[in-house]
């Protein structure tokens, strides 16, 4: 079954907002899905998810939250765009439900979602390297499926690094005015590390899914079934996506080392798909600690802004420090620019 919740050493899954039951069975009364048995919430990062049995089959139904996490009905089509360019490309996403009246789009009390089949498969938490390699694989052909690929409709938030910089700017007042430890700190080592980073126009870009994470791949048995969780994709660099999808996979021993043998195992896969240009390569090392840099300043905010859970600022602290995520890499630096060269 689709699983939600990692480490709780490390992430923290909320259920914050909730709908009656009798307001779900409304929304789910416009889709021909036959006879509800159950419905059962899940705990995710932030959207509002239940999965719904149904004697046909099995459903999962996603809104978005008030807040941060909030989407437009322009982005929740963008999203359902992609995922049908990628099912006519017969990859492995989980199919939209369309209504009695021929929609796509859920709407309820200012929440926007969509209703989807529910994937039987599990994620693989603590993968072999011959399944790294496979899922390598798997996103080298989504990157060769969405390079140069563009939705009509717009995604409004986007975790690039021009964005994130702007983010920074913007909050950096609040962190310092919040009970976040070691704020100054953070902010020092925050600031020096994303203004010495900077990615060429020129490099290859696509409607990217930005959190390529393991509990985001399902997995049944040693095979690949399904990839969800779209709500973050939007236009932007692949050196971007596989940059985070390195942080997801690289790091081991609960995100306290970081692992030559999985990043070799997964660019392997990845090149026999899609192969890295020699710009690409240049640069993955710093997509990498973007991808760190990005999700420290996000664990921060969460922690002030919503959870005040002290595992979400230890996470930030650590991502971003010698000692942490950042460290691990410009120690590996060479020996990952090395095998990056011999591919």
């Amino acid at each position: 079954m689709e699983v939600f919740i990692l480490n709780f050493q490390v992430f923290h899954m909320l259920i914050k907002q909730k709908f009656l039951f009798l307001a779900l069975k409304k929304i789910l009364c416009e889709f021909d899905i036959g006879q509800i048995k159950k419905i059962k919430p899940l705990a995710t990062s932030g959207n509002i998810t239940h999965v719904i049995s149904a004697n046909k089959k099995k459903y999962l139904l996603r809104l978005s939250p008030l807040g941060l996490r909030w989407r437009s009905e322009n982005e929740i089509l963008a999203e359902l765009e992609l995922i049908d360019h990628l099912l006519k490309n017969n990859f492995p996403v989980p199919k939209p439900a369309i209504s009695k009246m021929g929609k796509r789009i859920v709407f309820y009390k200012k929440h926007f979602g969509y209703l989807r089949e529910f994937i039987d498969g599990n994620p693989k938490l603590n993968p072999t390297a011959r399944e790294i390699k496979k899922f390598g694989e798997i996103v080298g052909w989504f990157h060769n499926l969405i390079q140069n690929y563009k939705t009509k409709n717009k995604r409004k938030h986007i975790w690039d690094l021009e964005e994130t910089k702007q983010t920074f700017k913007q909050y950096k007042g609040i962190i310092l005015k919040s009970n976040f430890a070691q704020k100054e700190e953070f902010i020092k080592r925050f600031e020096k590390e994303i203004f010495l980073l900077n990615f060429p126009k020129n490099l290859s870009s696509g409607t990217i899914h930005e959190d390529l994470g393991k509990r985001h791949i399902l997995w049944r048995k040693n095979k690949i079934i399904g990839i969800i969780d779209f709500d973050r994709s939007y236009y932007g660099k692949l050196i971007l996506d596989l940059g985070e999808a390195c942080r997801g996979w690289c790091f081991i021993n609960n995100w306290k080392k970081w692992s030559n043998k999985n990043f070799q195992a997964l660019i392997s896969g990845y090149q026999n798909k899609r192969k890295l240009t020699k710009l690409e390569k240049k640069y993955l090392v710093d997509a990498i600690k973007f991808s760190i840099i990005e999700r420290g300043l996000a664990f921060c905010l969460r922690f002030i802004q919503e959870t005040k859970d002290p595992k979400d600022r230890e996470y930030s602290l650590y991502s971003i420090s010698k000692s942490g995520h950042l460290g691990m890499i410009e120690k590996n630096r060479k020996t990952i620019e090395k095998f990056l060269k011999m591919v």
